[in-house]
């Protein structure tokens, strides 16, 4: 079978990229100007659509008009699963939350992102309330929109962190939020569930894992998804973090 293709941009006109038949990023860091976005991943099912990570206010416009460049309706977002609960992440949860999208996370992010859409609420001059729709931990398995996914509590980055294990078009994929970045080095430092020992551990665990593609909440890697957590590990033997 011929290897997909990938297609798409994160240009200041791009509209994302399509990494796989049924996986798209719609939202990218630099999209937004003088404003921090996330990668929100798209995982197109028989039953909906899937997204891990929800991205920012400031972010909704473009991820819209991203979504119909790539032929999606946001009307079919079933389910929002949260890696973890800063603001690039999942402030914007709350604009989903109005079309009646579920909402997961663990109970440390869940909080946090309630607080995050109580101020926006706040800020618009709405009476509107939402909550995230149930808590998710390590161990747990659910199933969406057609995708099986293992769920894995990977703290470090934040004390509420996710990964989430899949397989979409017949490759593993590991979603990792901000556990560890593109240059082998953790994600911000400043949160109070920071932890370095804490991201070797998970790095060390999630290496041992099944996977070929690694999506993190910056960046990705399609192939060989581990490089950048054997990076991290070397790097952190040699005290470079």
């Amino acid at each position: 079978m011929k290897p997909f293709q990938e297609r798409g941009d994160f240009g200041p006109e791009g509209h994302g990229k399509q990494l796989l038949e049924n996986l798209f990023i719609v939202s990218w860091l630099g999209m937004t100007p003088d404003q921090i976005d996330c990668h929100v991943y798209v995982l197109r099912g028989p039953d909906g659509l899937l997204l891990i990570d929800c991205g920012a206010p400031w972010g909704h416009p473009r991820i819209l008009r991203n979504f119909l460049h790539w032929g999606l309706d946001i009307r079919q977002v079933r389910t929002i699963l949260l890696t973890h609960g800063h603001v690039d992440h999942g402030r914007g949860g709350y604009l989903f939350k109005r079309m009646g999208t579920e909402i997961l996370a663990h109970v440390v992010a869940a909080e946090l992102a309630e607080k995050e859409w109580a101020d926006c609420l706040k800020e618009e001059g709405s009476t509107e309330s939402y909550r995230v729709d149930g808590s998710l931990g390590e161990g747990h398995r659910i199933q969406r929109c057609g995708y099986d996914l293992a769920v894995l509590h990977t703290p470090g980055h934040t004390a509420g962190c996710l990964s989430f294990l899949t397989e979409v078009d017949g490759q593993r994929c590991l979603f990792s939020g901000d556990l560890l970045m593109s240059n082998g080095k953790p994600g911000w430092s400043g949160d109070p569930g920071f932890s370095r020992e804490k991201i070797i551990a998970n790095l060390k665990r999630l290496i041992e894992m099944d996977f070929t593609n690694l999506c993190h909440g910056h960046n990705y890697r399609m192939g060989d998804g581990k490089r950048w957590f054997r990076d991290g590990l070397e790097k952190a033997a040699r005290g470079e973090w």
